[in-house]
């Protein structure tokens, strides 16, 4: 649990724990665990953090903001801002890295399907010759890198190397 000192509403530190309560107090024996109405006695009040809103990743950016007094309440809300360009660019750069990485792991692991020795079927043959097209071509889907459909592998585990 994240714990703030305040005095008459203005945070003065963030975060708090309360061994720095203890340090802070050393002439002071304090219960190993306190209620929210004598850590108040002290100034320290608990955190809420609220869950993060939903937001687009691609476009947006969210940030965790300082604690704030609502209703009694100290309470961490998140910020949604327009990501710029230059950041939406990296965004874009990265999560292409990411899918890329992926795919290229799946050509790699499936590599030993295309060698003239290998000891599937036919249709599995088949079935991984089309598969690593699909992997190839994933780059070239409409809304790369956010949104593709990865091909349909469900036959791969029926074939080990």
């Amino acid at each position: 649990m994240d714990y703030l000192l305040a005095s008459n509403g203005i945070i003065s530190k963030f975060p708090y724990s309360l061994e720095e309560l203890r340090s802070d107090n050393p002439q002071t024996s304090f219960a190993w665990e306190m209620s929210a109405e004598e850590l108040s006695d002290w100034g320290v009040y608990s955190v809420d953090e609220q869950n993060p809103p939903p937001y687009n990743d691609q476009t947006e950016s969210i940030e965790l903001q300082d604690p704030s007094l609502v209703n009694g309440l100290w309470i961490r809300s998140w910020l949604i801002t327009s990501a710029s360009t230059e950041e939406m660019e990296q965004r874009k750069v990265i999560k292409s890295a990411e899918v890329r990485r992926r795919r290229n792991r799946l050509l790699s692991e499936t590599d030993y399907t295309q060698i003239p020795d290998f000891q599937g079927s036919e249709v599995e043959k088949l079935n991984f010759a089309q598969f690593r097209q699909q992997l190839r071509e994933l780059p070239q889907q409409e809304g790369f890198p956010f949104s593709y459909v990865w091909p349909n592998a469900d036959f791969f585990d029926s074939v080990q190397p």
